[in-house]
């Protein structure tokens, strides 16, 4: 039976990402068991274990040489890996994971240009509907960094599935708040009142802080 994501809005990006490298390593548990056997059975257990278990662990090693070479500060090369693996292995959840590590790391950077180019071709290219919908909600957060408020809303006008329905929802009303539209920002966050799959805090914080902003300016 196949997993379902599940990404609660308050979870931090960090944990988020854990969630989706944990089910795509469990997807590819099973779907490399299962072509092992058919391949097993035309060909021999011997074809399967020297090619395709081969090409796999190839694989792997350069979608975890990505990461490596993000964290030593290696982002040219990490970036010249990534394309490659974008490239050869357009089709597999290996570059979509190297695609959203060097994206968040140019986000951190606040090359927020280069990292929306990524988010692109994730949500282009993404065989799974919630690696898309994360590349959209990310992808809407370099927008609005970028002063992009618009198209940031837009892209999040997008998502596919409902399981990120709720966090895109309070993160339309982050970015409205920050474009300093507020009566619209409060309108956004008080629909999700009342939602029993949040924390009645969280939107009550948020409520707060468009409080106090809305005053300074007036002020």
């Amino acid at each position: 039976m196949t997993k379902r994501m599940n990404f609660e809005i308050d979870r931090t990006d960090e944990e988020r990402e854990e969630l989706v490298k944990q089910w795509i390593k469990d997807y590819w548990l099973v779907a490399v068991g299962a072509a092992g056997l058919a391949i097993a059975g035309v060909y021999g257990i011997n074809y399967y274990r020297q090619s395709h278990i081969t090409a796999l662990s190839n694989t792997a090693a350069q979608t975890a040489k990505v990461t490596q070479d993000l964290q030593a500060n290696r982002l040219a090369e990490a970036e010249t890996l990534t394309a490659t693996l974008q490239n050869e292995q357009k089709d597999t959840s290996f570059s979509a994971i190297a695609t959203l590590a060097l994206a968040k790391k140019l986000f951190d950077e606040q090359k927020y240009p280069e990292a929306i180019r990524q988010y692109d071709w994730l949500i282009a290219n993404a065989g799974d509907l919630a690696m898309r919908d994360i590349g959209r909600l990310r992808k809407a957060r370099a927008q609005a960094n970028a002063g992009q408020h618009d198209a940031a809303i837009d892209t999040l006008a997008g998502l596919e599935g409902q399981t990120s329905l709720n966090e895109a929802t309070l993160l339309k009303g982050d970015i409205l708040q920050q474009a300093k539209q507020y009566a619209a920002a409060k309108s956004t966050y008080e629909t999700l009142q009342g939602n029993e799959t949040l924390n009645p805090q969280l939107i009550q914080q948020r409520l707060d802080l468009l409080n106090i902003k809305q005053q300074q300016s007036e002020q």
